[in-house]
């Protein structure tokens, strides 16, 4: 069709997206009322007001927000209006002829149509564009690329005016995020029981790293599930966290959140929550909701419980055993055997009778899952003890890790009487005189040394431990390593929080035979065993 023709036919389905932080553009995707938009055009607002051509504004809610990406899902109350939907297409050639609708700031209500061709179809960190050189203004940001069928070929995002360090301001290029892209995301915003329509099945994924999402799990008890938002990962080993705030204003009322792990069907998964009370549970769903077995309860002075406050929580999980952190701090190991193959990581809006609430929501951000992979060993050996060499006795994994899990079992070279050791780990170790440095001696301490490129060593910690055993037998280590945190774990028990900030780059991982001057013997050795490096996928 024309493009006069063609823009009479859309233009009421292009809307103008107006909030606290500045304006931008969107198009109505389905009946229901949800709207597309950039996500940057929304960043950190819940409700944003949606503007018709003809000045109907309406309020929407953000229904789910992909940084990574920059597109946002929203939805409006549609009740008593006839919307405009725009098809997403199904595929677009280069050259073909398209056009860039959207709300320009500089001309407040009034709507543009720019128009060009596809120019070449382009993946840019991760992300695949369509390139056009259709003039695509300030404001235009979550707009339709049409093409002239009136499908859209793509969301425009941004211009491109350098390449390289070079100017090309008078060439402006134009990216719009495909519509492949805006497929697969509106499927998955709309999963995961943010609203009543029926569920669409999330793709598994086997991608290291989901996430960042933002986005809000609705209360609606009349629909008898629970408001969940699913990640579609399919991991068992894995590293999960999400920052949730409480439902405003319920103060009187009850409320939980928490996640859902190793979701293989409906019933079929370890839920581990949190609540208003300060107490936090792990239970194991084997196929009947009525006959969940509570593994573990406990209460936490870390979980925030006054409304609007914010709770970051992680979840660690590896093999039989999983790791829960609230608020930054340890709270308890999690028994992860009665359900080990992978699944699904999702989140919970509310978990118990009388916590979701009608008109309320649970808004989360910063969800995300990474893939934790088994990088080195499990190893076993001896480092020889060289106390005139003038280094550090070490083994060497070979490997270059920033976040992951770290362990193995050392034994004691020789009783305290005989003279002092010290056995541990090097980490992020990178040129010479590089690393953080957590290791026990025969004294029953332990210590944290930071270098970050000379031999002087920055003293973080050096404490002792009742769960050192200095005796004839030897001892577990466990450091759990996510960027500026650390976590560490001798013989099975917690010990304490590790500062990792002054040194986050990533690195080598060395096993320790003889850390300070003066200690190992000459023609001693210390064995080790089950030296394991387990690597989270790289943080977005």
């Amino acid at each position: 069709m024309s493009v006069v023709d063609l823009v009479e036919l859309v233009r009421d389905g292009v809307v103008r997206i107006e909030g606290s932080s500045g304006s931008g553009s969107g198009f109505v995707v389905d009946s229901a009322g949800h709207v597309l938009t950039n996500e940057h055009v929304i960043s950190g607002q819940s409700e944003v007001a949606v503007v018709f051509e003809d000045g109907t504004r309406l309020r929407s809610r953000v229904v789910s927000a992909d940084a990574q990406r920059d597109i946002a899902l929203l939805k409006v109350d549609a009740r008593g209006r006839r919307l405009t939907v725009l098809p997403i297409a199904a595929a677009a050639r280069e050259g073909e002829e398209v056009v860039a609708l959207g709300y320009p700031l500089d001309l407040g209500d009034r709507m543009t149509v720019t128009m060009g061709i596809v120019s070449s179809f382009r993946t840019l960190k991760g992300v695949a564009y369509v390139q056009t050189d259709a003039a695509i203004n300030p404001g235009n940001s979550g707009g339709p690329l049409l093409n002239l069928r009136g499908q859209v070929v793509g969301m425009n995002t941004s211009v491109e005016r350098t390449i390289q360090g070079r100017d090309f301001s008078a060439q402006g290029i134009g990216y719009a995020i495909r519509f492949d892209v805006l497929t697969e995301r509106i499927a998955a915003m709309r999963s995961g029981g943010f609203f009543a329509a029926a569920a669409t099945p999330t793709p598994r994924t086997s991608r290291a790293v989901f996430g960042p999402e933002s986005g809000t799990l609705d209360h609606d008890p009349r629909d008898g599930s629970i408001p969940t938002f699913d990640s579609g990962t399919d991991v068992a080993d894995f590293v999960a966290e999400a920052t949730f705030t409480v439902p405003h204003n319920i103060s009187r009322r009850t409320w939980s959140s928490g996640f859902m792990i190793r979701r293989t069907g409906r019933n079929a998964s370890h839920v581990i929550v949190f609540h208003k009370s300060g107490d936090f549970r792990h239970y194991l769903r084997i196929g009947d909701p009525d006959a969940d077995r509570l593994l573990w309860t406990g209460s936490s002075e870390n979980i925030r419980t006054a409304h609007d406050s914010e709770n970051h929580v992680r979840v660690i999980a590896s093999g039989n055993t999983g790791w829960l952190f609230i608020n930054g701090s340890y709270e308890a190991e999690l028994d992860l055997s009665g359900r080990t193959a992978a699944g699904s990581v999702r989140l919970i809006g509310a978990w118990f009778d009388g916590d979701e609430l009608t008109g309320h929501s649970t808004r989360f951000s910063g969800f995300t899952v990474r893939r934790l992979q088994r990088a080195y060993g499990p190893s076993d050996g001896a480092i020889e003890h060289n106390p005139d060499s003038g280094f550090i006795d070490t083994h060497r994994a070979f490997t270059s890790l920033t976040d992951g899990v770290i362990e193995a079992r050392f034994f004691n070279p020789y009783p305290a009487s005989e003279g002092p050791w010290s056995s541990g780990f090097l980490i992020r170790a990178g040129r010479l005189n590089e690393f953080h440095a957590i290791v026990f001696t025969e004294s029953g301490r332990w210590y944290h040394g930071l270098r970050t490129g000379d031999v002087y060593t920055e003293q973080l910690a050096n404490r002792e431990s009742s769960h050192i055993s200095t005796g004839s037998g030897g001892n577990h280590i466990r450091i759990i390593a996510l960027g500026a945190e650390g976590w560490l774990f001798i013989n099975g028990s917690y010990v304490d929080k590790l500062d990792l900030s002054g040194w986050d780059a990533a690195g080598g991982v060395s096993a320790v035979g003889a850390y300070f001057a003066g200690h190992g013997i000459a023609g001693r050795s210390t064995r080790f065993e089950d030296f394991t490096i387990w690597s989270a996928g790289a943080a977005p």
